[in-house]
């Protein structure tokens, strides 16, 4: 059954399709709402599953634990 209301997305390692992708990233600290907030967010992406550099493609999420088919160009 499709999810309603707004489409949702994962990313995915391009090269073995797991959702385990993680992005460095450069925080700042918010002085004015007392938190972390993400100042910049870097291109490279790692899979913890292949243990190796790849590019996160986003997909549609087509139920709560399914991905669709990636979209063209990647993001």
């Amino acid at each position: 059954m499709p999810l309603s209301g707004p489409i949702r997305h994962a990313y995915i390692c391009h090269i073995c399709g797991s959702d385990h992708v993680t992005r460095d990233a450069r925080a700042i600290w918010d002085l004015a709402a007392q938190d972390w907030v993400i100042e910049t967010l870097f291109d490279q992406a790692h899979c913890h599953h292949c243990n190796d550099r790849t590019q996160a493609q986003r997909v549609v999420l087509s139920s709560p634990n399914t991905f669709a088919a990636p979209e063209r160009g990647g993001d």
